[in-house]
């Protein structure tokens, strides 16, 4: 087996063989008994690098043997009500500093994230589905049972269930099947384990078959990468490019899933109210974007900037910074200067290309010392994870620029752990969530849905699953990871406003789903979430 050094003496194993799913990792227990677990990092000495921090399931922690496994998952049938919402919520003082929001708001509620949101009159959430597999499997003794008879010992286990669910939690038992015995490098068997997947899942299905159908292929793919079956040459590089560049175009899919699915949305708001009020008394405003795909977040900025009375702006300037699709980021350049021009806002447009990002150097900007500075980094720096160097190369030339805010948005979870089956299950319950989101803000036949879920989901599953060392592209970590990196470098978190706070609850309130939308501070970041699950996260942050 072939190991390598990563980050600060972090060691990677490039085969993950010889490694069994439950019960020598005891990843579900952690999901059981611990869901959503952050770990707490305050300060730049913490801070070893990514691989050490992200997975640090320590000895302290509890764990369940296989028989109070079982129980617990007997309780999901029996014993319903421990599924009814607690009433836990966080007081939010609102002020009238909206320039989004009404000026005259009282004292809102936001809803704890440790919430369980499930109700015993109503269909089991992914994530329940998820854990009462998870148990049953471990019950069972899951490694000496077949494909051929492995759905049979779980009749009791299951009772109370409907027959869709009971049919969810079977295809996942399989699912969870074939993870172990790819984790133990054992092919065949898991090959043959996901033929009950691909049968029973369904693109079109409830959140678990979509969800299954989705990571059975990211397996299958995985098998078939090991076994030789698969000789093409598409990377996980090649396919986080591909993706990358296709972003970059507005897609009516897309558009619509931002629509009716509110993490985004409260996601980007958020950010830009942040921006808005540090630039409130700024006449001539630059904004770095390091990520700025269709810029279409740019609408609500100009929108508010050019109905500023107190402090009329005199210019934007917005300078994109990227490695790719030079003549698709200067399209986007020009559908907002078209903006601009109809808002009546004085705006230039600049585009720092380099080959990769070690190239990048503070000189490449064109600075002006009458412009208030800022960067807005969404979803862009944990790409840069598989290769830190290039991530500190950006870090450095952003201290040098010395903005007098950086507005980051992160995905709110773990997904960076160098043992497949760790980073399976994290995944697995993670991406459960937005499928479940999925189901009870868009129509199962919403041709929107399954585009988006194709465009933007199962990219990440392929590459959280698939690929090792530097083809794995996909590498979320939670924000209190981004905390420790960034004091290193002198960046430390801001308060956002009672503004922002109140913006994001009324955006997640005119939704169609906003009882299962959770929020979450975690510091001073938000993090919104589904039913629990924390998903998306923003942090405003300011050099020393």
């Amino acid at each position: 087996m072939e190991i390598k050094t990563r980050w600060y003496g972090a060691k990677e194993s490039v085969e993950t063989g010889d490694v069994n799913l439950f019960h020598q990792n005891n990843a579900i227990e952690e999901h059981l008994s611990f869901p959503g677990k952050q770990q707490v990092l305050t300060s730049s000495s913490d801070f070893a690098g990514f691989d050490d921090l992200c997975y640090d399931l320590g000895a302290s922690q509890p764990q369940y043997c296989l028989e109070e496994l079982g129980n617990l998952a007997i309780n999901h049938s029996e014993n319903p009500e421990h599924l009814v919402p607690q009433e836990t919520s966080c007081q939010i003082p609102i002020s009238n500093e909206s320039k989004f929001g009404p000026e005259n708001c009282e004292q809102s509620s936001l809803p704890d994230h440790s919430t369980t949101w499930s109700n015993a009159s109503e269909k089991l959430a992914t994530k329940d589905l998820l854990r009462l597999a998870g148990e049953t499997f471990i019950q069972s003794n899951s490694a000496m049972v077949d494909s051929r008879s492995f759905s049979n010992p779980f009749t009791t286990s299951l009772c109370g269930l409907s027959d869709e669910e009971r049919r969810d939690v079977e295809i996942i038992q399989q699912l969870l099947a074939s993870a172990e015995k790819v984790g133990e490098q054992q092919f065949i068997r898991a090959g043959n384990l996901l033929n009950h997947c691909h049968e029973y899942s369904s693109i079109k299905g409830t959140p678990v078959q979509r969800l299954v159908y989705h990571f059975s292929a990211a397996l299958q793919q995985k098998i078939d990468h090991k076994t030789g079956r698969r000789t093409g040459t598409s990377t996980g590089k090649m396919q986080s490019l591909a993706l990358k560049d296709s972003l970059m175009n507005p897609n009516p899919s897309l558009f619509a899933y931002y629509q009716k699915v509110p993490f985004s949305q409260v996601i980007l708001f958020t950010a830009m109210q942040t921006m808005t009020e540090n630039l409130s008394k700024a006449k001539k405003i630059h904004i770095i974007d390091l990520e700025i795909r269709n810029g279409l977040h740019y609408t609500i900025l100009m929108e508010a900037l050019a109905a500023r009375t107190d402090c009329p702006l005199e210019h934007l300037k917005i300078t994109a910074v990227g490695t790719i699709s030079k003549h698709k980021i200067e399209q986007t350049g020009n559908r907002l200067m078209s903006l601009a021009q109809t808002l009546n806002v004085s705006f230039s447009f600049d585009v720092v290309i380099v080959a990769d990002m070690l190239d990048l150097n503070e000189s490449l900007f064109m600075l002006n010392a009458e412009e208030k500075l800022a960067v807005y980094s969404p979803y862009t720096l944990s790409l840069m994870i598989e290769n830190q160097a290039r991530l500190e190369t950006l870090m450095k030339v952003i201290q040098k620029l010395n903005p007098c805010i950086m507005v980051v948005a992160e995905v709110e979870a773990n997904h960076n752990s160098p043992v497949f089956v760790q980073r399976f299950i994290e995944a697995l319950f993670y991406y459960g969530a937005f499928f479940d989101s999925m189901e009870d803000c868009m129509d199962r036949d919403d041709p929107d849905r399954m585009m988006s879920e194709s465009i933007t989901l199962s990219p990440a599953i392929t590459s959280i699953v698939v690929f090792e060392g530097e083809e794995r592209i996909v590498r979320h970590v939670n924000s209190n990871v981004w905390k420790a990196f960034f004091s290193r470098f002198g960046l430390v978190e801001t308060e956002l406003s009672t503004a922002s706070l109140y913006q994001a609850k009324l955006l997640v309130d005119k939704s169609v789903c906003a009882n299962s939308c959770t929020f979450e501070m975690i510091g001073k970041s938000l993090s919104v979430g589904w039913k629990g699950t924390p998903i998306l996260s923003v942090s405003a942050l300011k050099f020393l």
